[in-house]
């Protein structure tokens, strides 16, 4: 695939996860209060909750999962 295929959608990429992202503020801002809170110590699952109802939000509003 040529590069300005692949630039292309990666740009189609980003632009839909933008989507999902704006429309789930309230769960991003709370993922990353929790990685913000706990940067120090920060480790694998340490955020799981928040991660996950955020994920979760996204996947609803873009209606695809991953």
């Amino acid at each position: 695939m040529p590069m300005t295929q692949q630039a292309g959608k990666a740009r189609r990429l980003v632009l839909t996860l933008e989507k999902g992202v704006a429309n789930c503020a309230a769960e991003a801002t709370a993922y990353g209060k929790c990685v913000t809170a706990n940067l120090e110590t920060i480790g694998k699952h340490a955020c799981q909750a928040q991660f996950t109802t955020f994920k979760a939000c996204v996947q609803n509003t873009l209606k695809r999962k991953w």
